[in-house]
């Protein structure tokens, strides 16, 4: 049976919009998996919220903007903690002392991005890895390995700007269905 691809979205308070890209880049993929997408709650969540958020997703995007904020330290320390599989990911810009330290004492390199285009693409890309598990075990069928994998080339080129407003209805988390995004919180 096809598994839920689950992902978790964490981002210091400049970035709380960009989350929405996450979802938007998720209903670019040209196939039909479940994807859920999740977030801590918005207002002063506690330790278990958080940990119940991340504690069984297949990948944490963690957004870094100027400065680090609660609860994106919090969300950071249980992902490693929990063994998930994290991919940093920093805006360009003029970070504070604190957010540089943080950055330096990353285990993993950031992927520094610089708009909305560029983070969609980024995170398409990482998404799209992740569906071609080697076990398939989001169920997808060889049409849509190969739609996917078409995909993934033509994003891997080398491509010009482009800008997109997110979709402030994915902010709050959601369910991805049949390539529509449902919002949902989780």
């Amino acid at each position: 049976m096809a598994e839920i691809l689950r992902l978790f979205v964490a981002a210091t308070a400049d970035l709380t919009v960009q989350r929405a890209v996450v979802g938007q880049a998720v209903a670019e993929l040209p196939v039909q998996v479940g994807v859920e997408i999740r977030r801590s709650p918005p207002l002063l969540p506690t330790l278990e919220e958080v940990f119940e958020k991340v504690s069984n997703v297949d990948r944490v995007f963690f957004l870094l903007g100027n400065d680090i904020t609660a609860p994106s330290g919090l969300e950071w320390r249980l992902a490693w903690q929990l063994e998930r599989s994290v991919l940093p990911l920093r805006r360009r810009g003029r970070p504070t002392p604190a957010a540089q330290e943080f950055a330096r004492l990353s285990p993993l390199p950031w992927i520094d991005f610089q708009s909305d285009a560029e983070l969609r693409r980024l995170i398409v890309l990482d998404v799209a890895r992740l569906l071609k598990h080697p076990a398939n075990r989001y169920g997808l069928t060889l049409p849509e390995l190969e739609r996917l994998e078409h995909h993934l080339r033509l994003l891997e080129r080398p491509r010009g700007p482009a800008s997109a407003a997110p979709d402030a209805a994915a902010e709050g988390g959601g369910v991805l269905l049949d390539g529509k995004l449902e919002s949902q919180i989780t």
